[in-house]
């Protein structure tokens, strides 16, 4: 999906909430990784449709729980609020 030309027709915002939706279902199926990966990519993307939104907040904070988490998790969940420095 994220591959075809008209990925990058669709708004920052639905890209975001898609790719949002996509952590969901790797942290679902136990892959942290792939969630995280694709989580940074959506904040990369929108920041604010991650940094607050609650459902990506959520996933954030499953992720921060869940060892080891990636740079860029930490990263977020810093900046949301999730952890401290």
């Amino acid at each position: 999906m994220i591959r075809r030309e008209g990925w990058r027709l669709l708004p920052a915002e639905y890209r975001a909430a898609y790719l949002v939706d996509a952590a969901r279902a790797y942290l679902r199926v136990g892959d942290l990784f792939g969630a995280g990966r694709v989580l940074v990519d959506a904040d990369g993307i929108a920041p604010a449709e991650v940094r607050c939104r609650p459902v990506a907040r959520t996933v954030i904070a499953e992720l921060a729980r869940g060892r080891p988490s990636g740079a860029g998790v930490a990263r977020l969940a810093t900046l949301v609020g999730l952890t401290t420095r």
